[in-house]
């Protein structure tokens, strides 16, 4: 079995992006480079041209595609939820990251399948650290425009969860408006290095996971998250979850934490058991 993956780039940010980087870290003796290949993965609808779905299903290739939501046509050129419509209906298997996803997107879609739940490289997101900052909360957001993500949520529910656990500490990791970081977050009295801090951007695997942990909470208020790997890694970390939003898969990992192997090798082996018995 051959497997053909459309746009592998190396260093984007997203969601797609990191399960191509989580996949292609295990499958590659499975990974085509070129056009022979008996399965067609589409990792993100709006990571593949449409020529190339086209292509690939005049040729008689297994077509998998993983829905992890609904690509927003603001950020796709007016294409992203047309393209999504129509890579489902060309589509030999739809894979979704969650039940939320499949009970949402995939009713919007007309279509059903299995579930594969996001893993993560447990080999460096792992719970190392006995010794953490007690009362501690990490909060980390790459997407400055994403508003689904609620960063002015968690900071509000800090301010007053503070009040109650007086040695509190957030750290804010990743990318941030201007607005926010001219304002200090918007943490009133609440001092910088004592109260609260702004890592900048995590440029690593490595020292994500070593930032992740050193703290005892991971705030994750998102709104309508599909399958979030920031929160699966953070867990893996032994962060707690804190101020988990109800609507969102999201849920489900909590729920399922200790049920789930949340490795990347789970997830992996899971798809190629898949795709196998497509052919």
């Amino acid at each position: 079995m051959k497997i053909y993956i459309p746009n592998i780039q190396e260093g984007k940010i997203g969601g797609g992006w990191s399960f191509t980087r989580n996949f292609l870290g295990l499958a590659k003796d499975y990974i085509s480079t070129g056009p022979v290949s008996s399965i067609f993965f589409i990792t993100g609808a709006t990571l593949v041209k449409r020529h190339e779905v086209e292509d690939a299903r005049a040729s008689g290739k297994k077509i998998v595609l993983r829905i992890d939501g609904v690509p927003e046509d603001s950020r796709n050129r007016g294409t992203g939820w047309p393209r999504l419509k129509d890579y489902a209906e060309l589509a030999d298997v739809v894979v979704f990251q969650s039940e939320f996803i499949r009970d949402t997107v995939g009713r919007l879609l007309g279509r059903t399948g299995p579930i594969i739940y996001n893993g993560v490289n447990t080999t460096i997101f792992k719970n190392i650290k006995e010794e953490r900052r007690e009362d501690s909360i990490l909060y980390v957001n790459y997407r400055k425009s994403e508003q689904n993500k609620r960063v002015e949520e968690a900071i509000e529910r800090f301010r007053y969860w503070k009040i109650d656990h007086p040695e509190g500490f957030m750290q804010f990791v990743g990318l941030f408006s201007k607005v926010i970081r001219d304002w200090n977050f918007w943490m009133l009295d609440y001092k910088r290095g004592k109260d609260w801090d702004y890592h900048g951007v995590a440029h690593t695997p490595i020292e994500l996971a070593q930032i992740m942990q050193g703290h005892e909470y991971i705030a994750f208020p998102s709104f309508a998250d599909p399958c979030p790997n920031t929160l699966i890694e953070a867990m893996s970390c032994g962060c707690k979850p804190l101020w988990i939003n109800d609507y969102g898969g999201q849920v489900e990992i909590v729920k399922k934490w200790d049920e789930i192997d949340w490795s990347r090798e789970r997830m992996v082996s899971e798809y190629l058991d898949l795709m196998k018995g497509l052919l």
